[in-house]
């Protein structure tokens, strides 16, 4: 049996589990479906290779995740600061060009974390399937925003999977926003794993609502306050000139201590 040291992190309600060693390729689908039997998405914590960067992160399908950054930042800096005090720093995370920057406050047993997110690459009104939706692309996951009764569970996953089959990103997710009560349902899928999610919390989702509610205000930096099923994530994104020039998204990192699995 091989033993690998992992963390159940809680990043406003979208559990991750971050794998703290090396994992041999051969062992990683394995590790990421035992893993996800108790979590919403696995990330491994990996030596950087970019300029700047102190840690990397990989997600188990490639993708981006700020929710999966603030939290694998959090676990790094966790014995480092004392309460109310932070700390800022560069993370390589699988599906951005370059490293994000993160920002850690230790708020009493929990911590805020605060990430810059990727680049919003492009916004648009697209048609899927006689609906129409805002299309929402950033490095590492595409996103596409409903508004209006949400559908069921079982007709949004149909969606999503038809949606996917149609577009070249890595990750695609399917937002049923209201804009009425703040309110966002996320459901994630993720090609290279193959799953399929109703995260409790969604980070580059919260961002691409707030990068659109931002480009429909006009020019200047609107705050919005995403709230899910785990928790509130605040988005702050910057317009002008019908072009998003950056996004933030903060939330609530909780922490466990680490444990370890058994794979054959």
């Amino acid at each position: 049996m091989k033993t690998y040291r992992y963390v159940r992190l809680d990043p406003t309600g979208n559990f991750t589990c971050l794998v703290l060693d090396p994992a041999d390729h051969g062992d990683e689908k394995t590790l990421t479906r035992k893993l996800l039997k108790e979590c919403e998405q696995v990330a491994y914590l990996e030596k950087p290779s970019l300029p700047g960067a102190v840690a990397a992160i990989r997600l188990m399908g490639g993708e981006f995740c700020g929710n999966a950054a603030m939290a694998a930042g959090a676990w790094l800096v966790r014995d480092e600061l004392a309460a109310g005090s932070e700390m800022s720093f560069l993370m390589q995370v699988s599906g951005a060009p370059e490293p994000v920057n993160c920002r850690i406050r230790r708020t009493g047993e929990a911590f805020e974390g605060t990430v810059e997110m990727p680049p919003v690459k492009e916004i648009r009104e697209v048609n899927i399937a006689g609906m129409s939706f805002t299309l929402v692309r950033m490095d590492g996951i595409v996103h596409l925003i409903r508004e209006g009764n949400p559908l069921e569970m079982e007709a949004a996953e149909k969606l999503l999977k038809e949606a996917a089959d149609t577009l070249p990103d890595e990750a695609v997710g399917l937002l049923q926003w209201n804009r009425d009560t703040q309110y966002m349902r996320p459901l994630v899928y993720v090609r290279g794993s193959g799953s399929l999610v109703w995260e409790n919390g969604c980070g580059s989702g919260s961002a691409a609502v707030g990068a659109a509610e931002a480009l429909r205000a006009g020019n200047g930096t609107r705050v919005t306050q995403v709230k899910q099923p785990g928790g509130m994530i605040s988005v702050s994104a910057e317009a002008e000139d019908g072009q998003i020039l950056s996004v933030q998204i903060t939330g609530q990192v909780r922490v466990n201590t680490e444990t370890v699995i058994e794979i054959p």
